[in-house]
């Protein structure tokens, strides 16, 4: 234990290295970076150490190891400003034998919307200075398998390989002889990891976790390289009901601290709460720092057994000030 005890430590002290030397850079596939999940979007995405069932890929693989069910699927849609949607899905397996792992499967997706295209155009008599082109729509989507396994009973860790793939559609680049458009395409796909590693401190409910995401290489759309928005999150959370007598079957109060080092962005702090009633009913509520304009987010939860079946269903709202709001649903069952 003392031996996966300094590796972890020297791993969160060499990972943070790797975007070290530019503190903040331009980088591609942005929607790489949006949070798909309603739960954790409603807790700021302060969920490194949490216990994310089936959305596990998607914000430490390492917690996979936690699934308690058999097979657990879940799926959620993103409804963003601008008419933007995201879609989810993830399906998960953990066998009987809890020595070979678990096991998963996930997809993300990403619709633009429809967006006017427009040339440039060279006549005096126009004063606008370009023409309509009809519409375009970009598109963005990403395929990945995930495995985590428990090396001990209290650490955990997890990897997820993904294909990213993202099209931003075609534009002209020259005209022809007979006055039409020559196009070019331009889209790009590249490999990503996201890994992560999970610890159960053994005092009461403390968990901490860490997870990098976005590992890869530069991708190109055109001529220059840009890197992935890769993340490398620190976290902690804790029912903190453990500290007192309260009944732990009525209320539960989760907090949720992580860090943040972006590739793309300053250091940041999220800070998540989940309140659940009779393991029924639950509240959500988080908050993240430095931001430049999303605001508060909140949310709630209800679970509902059915026969074999445990169901959840999560909704999440945030504000982004002049932008608008971003509405998440998703829902879980597992079996």
């Amino acid at each position: 234990m003392k031996k996966i005890a300094t590796i972890l430590f020297l791993l969160i002290l060499t990972i943070p290295s790797l975007n070290a030397q530019d503190k903040r850079a331009q980088t591609s596939m942005k929607f790489l970076s949006i949070s798909t999940s309603a739960r954790a979007s409603a807790m700021s995405d302060a969920v490194t150490s949490v216990n994310m069932g089936a959305y596990s890929p998607f914000y430490n693989p390492a917690t996979l190891a936690l699934v308690e069910d058999r097979i657990s699927v879940t799926a959620g849609v993103v409804q963003s400003f601008a008419d933007i949607s995201y879609n989810s899905a993830s399906i998960i397996y953990k066998p009987g034998n809890k020595n070979i792992g678990v096991f998963g499967l996930n997809a993300t997706s990403a619709d633009y919307g429809d967006i006017l295209a427009t040339v440039r155009d060279n006549d005096p008599n126009n004063q606008d200075g370009y023409l309509n082109n009809g519409t375009i729509n970009p598109t963005a989507m990403t395929i990945g398998l995930s495995y985590a396994n428990a090396i001990t009973e209290k650490f955990s860790v997890g990897a997820n390989f993904k294909y990213a793939y993202q099209d931003l559609t075609s534009a002209p680049v020259n005209t022809d002889d007979n006055g039409g458009y020559i196009t070019e395409s331009y889209s790009a796909g590249v490999v990503v990891l996201d890994f992560g590693a999970f610890y159960k401190t053994g005092f009461k409910s403390l968990n901490f976790a860490f997870a990098l995401r976005n590992f890869s290489q530069e991708v190109s759309f055109a001529e220059e390289e840009e890197e992935l928005p890769m993340t490398f999150k620190i976290g902690i959370s804790m029912n903190v009901l453990d500290l007192t007598d309260i009944d732990p079957e009525t209320h539960s109060l989760l907090v949720a601290i992580d860090t943040n080092r972006p590739r793309d962005y300053d250091e940041q702090i999220f800070i998540g709460t989940e309140y659940t009633f009779m393991k029924r009913f639950v509240l959500r509520g988080g908050y993240g720092f430095p931001k430049d304009v999303e605001k508060l987010s909140f949310g709630f939860g209800v679970i509902q057994p059915l026969s074999k079946l445990n169901l959840s269903i999560d909704y999440s709202y945030t504000q982004f000030g002049v932008f608008g709001e971003v509405n998440r649903l998703s829902a879980q069952i597992g079996f």
